[in-house]
């Protein structure tokens, strides 16, 4: 993004040879691109002060970004297709479904998707500006091999202001301003790395102003690198990472003890529920105060309470084992 607002064309020009080389060599990739309110401004010189002035600046915008994507990519023999998504299309398991459907439809036809928030409509993703986070949530929701993620220096860099090669939690940043046009800097990219290495997807922060995405295709170590941890299946980690939970559920030491061995939540091990919670809705698992988990439930909860209070718990299956989490010990 050049400081006038206006998109670097150049730039789109080397993404687009970039990912053209990737397709012909049989590999897969979508693009998470923002860029809109800043093309906005480019074109009508107007900031935008209140949300709706930054939700029609996105309106205007997002046709001359994906104009620009369109043509780069047409110089190559490419077509692209544009998905604007919002947290909702990945929290409610239908809208999510369809999403990763659409990307395999796109696949077939062997067009590159190039995914965006729909910050006309989405106010929480104009305040907040989490690209990085919805690059993580694709990745997940497709199952992504890698994640690479791109910003302006040369990875996450130390205090010293070198790249960090292997990140760690415990290691000490240096904190970098944000660019013009963003509001979450180096931090949403870490988070959103984190995220998608708890799904087990090796993920790279890099700049996407050099040659690295080149060297690290070429198998060179650049960039900072989050390890991956077990790769989840795409169930498990939509459950534990993209879901919001709409209740807790706390359960005894007994349960707990089941579900960390792969069993099922049976009403048994239930002491307490609360929230607002429906069959098929989402809800944190707790024992004592530490949260070990989450699951999908079979009941509502205005349905477990009943069971609490007449004791007649029964053997039906709260939560089963295929719709549970549970978390790392590192996480509770």
């Amino acid at each position: 993004m050049e400081k006038n607002g206006r998109i670097d064309e150049r730039y789109v020009s080397s993404i687009a040879k970039e990912v053209s080389n990737i397709k012909n060599l049989g590999h897969q990739i979508v693009i998470v691109s923002s860029g809109a309110r800043a093309c906005g401004y480019g074109l009508i010189k107007s900031k935008g002060v209140s949300i709706s002035e930054k939700q029609a600046l996105c309106a205007i915008g997002q046709i001359e970004l994906m104009k620009i994507y369109s043509e780069k990519f047409k110089f190559f023999g490419r077509k692209i297709a544009q998905l604007l998504l919002t947290r909702d299309d990945f929290n409610d398991r239908r809208r999510f479904l369809n999403f990763r459907n659409t990307l395999i439809s796109l696949e077939k036809l062997d067009v590159i998707p190039i995914v965006n928030e729909n910050d006309t409509v989405a106010i929480d993703e104009i305040k907040l500006g989490d690209n990085d986070t919805l690059s993580a949530y694709v990745a997940i929701g497709w199952g992504a091999d890698i994640l690479i993620i791109f910003t302006t220096v040369d990875g996450v860099l130390n205090e010293e202001g070198k790249a960090i090669k292997k990140y760690k939690n415990d290691q000490h940043l240096l904190h970098l301003k944000n660019s013009r046009w963003g509001s979450g800097g180096i931090n949403t990219k870490i988070e959103a790395a984190k995220m998608a290495s708890r799904a087990g997807i090796k993920t790279v922060i890099l700049n996407g102003k050099t040659n690295d995405f080149s060297n690290l295709l070429d198998g060179k170590e650049v960039g900072t690198q989050f390890l991956p941890r077990k790769r989840l299946r795409t169930r498990k980690a939509w459950i534990a990472l993209m879901t919001t939970p709409r209740g807790k559920i706390y359960i005894d030491k007994g349960a707990s003890l089941a579900i960390v061995k792969g069993k099922s939540l049976l009403p048994v091990g239930i002491v307490q529920v609360d929230g607002n919670f429906e069959r098929g809705d989402t809800v944190e698992i707790i024992e004592n105060v530490h949260p070990i988990g989450r699951g999908i439930v079979d009941f509502s909860i205005s349905e477990i309470r009943e069971m609490l209070v007449t004791k007649k718990k029964g053997h039906d299956e709260v939560c089963h084992a295929d719709n549970l989490i549970v978390y790392p010990n590192s996480e509770h």
